[in-house]
């Protein structure tokens, strides 16, 4: 299936000798891409009062709102709307008052018919999600012994109760919408990713880990009192509570870190099915050794493997290099303990439930390798790799480290069509 990630926007238009052009063309335009799911996809064309068009586009399914684009030029009644850096365009002929007829042209040709919609005032040229959302939402709160859980519960208006999702985010203080407080900016992944599931009509739960965001421990519970099967106690009490709404089929993703405790999670729990977003498929010691060697000298990067052996066999470390003590403090080292003696190729391999295993060609901190090794684990896991996608799942053209990086403070980014398209595939055959 060939990708279509849609981002556009109209700017001002070149010279028209079509005099009704303006009035034709002006307005909000949909229409529906069929790229083995339907994506779709809406254009919002005003006068610019220079006698052009300037104009903004949604893509719903994508959960990308008030776009920008390159060019747009009317010649006569065919309209052409160029999209440079996603080296695509839209070609249409207006039909009549309600309809434009053409092609999109993206890596291949795809008839797309564009049908004039009534004025809405609930999606703006400067809105990230609409104003009006097509689904409901409710904060949850969810006490336990030693936290208070917070997370937000999507919800199709025309709900079956039949499949449902739990997210798990990733490591470090990542919350519920995928962003970390440790890099500028937000990339809103994991709420695009809700957003996009919810649209095809399934309920979504994400949350903020215990101690991050909204998500608040108890007096006396700290760092020093947060194991990792805390993390999968908290995501199997979650889990719970979707059930407990009446769900049929609940299925637990975990992206990065997240994947390991989901992975763990949906054993205990016997969800319907599991999906590892990014996850790693070695000990987490094996990849902090590889990520860290280029960062540290020969002597700090000794003593660091030292560490993290010795941690991973149960004992504590006592002494550690003052530059070190970020990652080897001593209230992180029971977390740390419990977190690098798993081993996921084991955990893996024990889920007698559909496994979906997705890894994007570039991620800059988990590998195809690692996927490959989960899967090679569980003989009945669907592995999909997906072309040009980064570790917070965002597409990602360029070979450019740099250009990878700002797409973890990219929010107008949306989520590729071949990512929700594994997902919601998946789904759709394990849930029968």
């Amino acid at each position: 299936m060939k990708k279509f990630l849609f981002l556009v926007v109209l700017l001002p238009v070149i010279n028209s000798s079509f005099t009704q052009s303006l009035t034709n063309f002006t307005g909000s335009w949909e229409g529906k891409l069929n790229v083995g799911i339907e994506l779709r996809i809406i254009f919002h064309i005003k006068e610019d009062g220079k006698g052009g068009f300037i104009s903004t586009a949604d893509s719903p399914d994508q959960s990308a709102y008030g776009l920008q684009c390159d060019a747009t030029t009317v010649a006569g009644p065919t309209i052409t709307i160029e999209m440079t850096s996603l080296r695509a365009s839209y070609t249409g002929k207006w039909l009549n008052d309600s309809t434009i007829d053409g092609t999109f042209t993206q890596g291949g040709d795809i008839a797309l018919t564009l049908v004039k919609k009534k004025e809405n005032k609930t999606t703006t040229a400067n809105a990230v999600l609409p104003v009006t959302l097509s689904y409901n939402t409710r904060e949850v709160s969810l006490p336990l012994k030693d936290v208070t859980l917070s997370g937000t519960f999507f919800q199709p208006l025309q709900d079956d109760k039949k499949n449902a999702v739990l997210i798990i985010a990733g490591s470090g203080p990542t919350d519920r919408d995928g962003n970390s407080p440790l890099l500028p900016g937000k990339n809103n992944s994991l709420l695009q990713l809700a957003d996009s599931l919810v649209n095809h009509g399934m309920a979504v739960l994400r949350y903020d880990k215990r101690g991050i965001g909204k998500s608040k421990m108890s007096a006396g519970f700290g760092e020093e009192n947060t194991t990792f099967p805390d993390m999968t106690s908290d995501a199997a009490a979650l889990y719970d509570w979707i059930k407990q709404q009446g769900y049929t089929n609940i299925y637990i993703a975990g992206h990065s870190e997240g994947s390991l405790v989901g992975m763990i999670a949906a054993g205990q729990v016997k969800a319907r099915g599991f999906i590892s977003m990014a996850g790693a498929g070695r000990k987490a010691g094996d990849i902090l050794k590889e990520q860290l060697s280029a960062q540290l000298t020969p002597e700090l990067n000794k003593q660091f493997a030292a560490a993290l052996d010795s941690l991973e066999k149960g004992f504590t470390v006592s002494k550690t290099d003052p530059s070190l003590m970020s990652l080897l403090r001593p209230s992180v080292q029971p977390y740390m303990r419990s977190w690098l003696a798993i081993d996921p190729q084991k955990i893996v391999s024990g889920l007698k439930i559909p496994v979906l295993i997705l890894q994007g060609t570039k991620d800059l901190q988990v590998k195809e390798p690692d996927a490959q090794l989960l899967a090679q684990r569980n003989k009945k896991a669907t592995l999909v790799i997906l072309p040009n996608i980064n570790h917070v799942l965002k597409e990602v053209l360029s070979d450019k480290r740099e250009e990878n990086i700002k797409a973890y403070s990219d929010p107008k980014l949306p989520l590729p069509v071949t990512l929700i398209s594994a997902i919601t595939s998946f789904i759709d055959r394990s849930s029968k």
